[in-house]
């Protein structure tokens, strides 16, 4: 197996190649292989052996209504580390305290972690934004201005390195349609309070939101009233493997899963001030799956066509 991250320590996914046969996905009963990328589930024939990942925040991912379910990586990380990270699709995005959330967007006035870390321990009061927050937070639908519970989440994918968010539901079963039309169900519909609180003292921020989609979508979304308001901070450079890239734009844009977990790796070492132990790599786990499957079918198809021009 092939680990396109030399760096990390990754569970085994070898027996995700003994899946040959689709499955039901137990909540919406859509045909499925490995996981659902609607209900953001592991399927019930390989829950119990995929790697469970807690993050240090919160993540909410806000993807782009076109951006095409199967081909994201924002459900891996909901799949994987589903305590910690909700997907809402837009224009459904939740109200958010910019004095506890950040928006991963790089522009004019972001900021990187350790700039903010420096102003954190400078007890500087415009580290974040102020602004009053609400009891509850409430996902309104720009169109037709229905109001709905922030705790329940549409997903979708995205390509693009650069938006995540953190909300944290308990238990969704959610409904495939678009913000304006869907019925989306909760367990519980209010947020709990967040098993990180912990490491409030040694971090200015609780959630961080990623946006899913494309650059040109990107903008468009972060410049969201909802939005707008939160700090935006940067990640470091990286390179992306990602195999699915935007053509014309640079390597050092990441896909969404890659962009989470560079961001949370940042976040242990700035903040945390602990050695890294690998605690995030298995958020890397279906893509090295999938990066690997890509890798072998195209050394076949290599492999036949080779043959083809020999034989000729």
């Amino acid at each position: 197996m092939d680990n396109p991250f030399p760096a990390t320590v990754i569970s085994d996914w070898g027996f995700l190649e003994s899946v040959v046969e689709r499955s039901v996905c137990p909540l919406c009963k859509k045909s499925r292989k490995y996981f659902c990328y609607s209900c953001l589930v592991a399927l019930p024939n390989i829950a119990d052996d995929i790697p469970k990942v807690q993050l240090p925040v919160t993540v909410d991912i806000i993807k782009h209504p076109n951006e095409i379910d199967g081909k994201s990586t924002s459900c891996h990380a909901a799949v994987l580390a589903p305590d910690d990270v909700r997907v809402f699709t837009y224009p459904c995005i939740p109200d958010y305290d910019p004095q506890k959330a950040v928006l991963v967007f790089p522009c004019e006035d972001s900021v990187t972690l350790d700039n903010l870390k420096d102003k954190f321990k400078q007890n500087d009061p415009s580290v974040l934004q102020t602004r009053l927050s609400k009891d509850q937070s409430k996902c309104v639908d720009s169109s037709n201005k229905k109001e709905l519970s922030s705790d329940v989440a549409l997903i979708d994918n995205s390509i693009l390195n650069g938006i995540s968010c953190d909300l944290k539901p308990t238990g969704m079963v959610i409904s495939r349609k678009r913000c304006n039309e869907q019925t989306m169900q909760t367990r519980d519909q209010h947020e709990l309070p967040s098993k990180h609180a912990k490491l409030s003292l040694k971090m200015p921020f609780e959630k961080v939101v990623l946006i899913d989609s494309t650059w040109n979508q990107t903008r468009n979304i972060a410049n969201d009233e909802r939005l707008k308001n939160l700090m935006k901070v940067e990640l470091k450079s990286q390179n992306t493997n990602f195999w699915r890239r935007q053509e014309g734009i640079p390597k050092s844009y990441l896909s969404t899963i890659e962009a989470i977990y560079y961001f949370m790796r940042d976040i242990h070492t700035i903040f945390l001030e602990t050695e890294y132990a690998h605690e995030y790599d298995d958020l890397l786990f279906f893509f090295c799956f999938m990066y690997n499957k890509i890798q072998s079918s195209q050394k076949k198809s290599n492999k036949n066509l080779k043959k083809k021009i020999d034989s000729a």
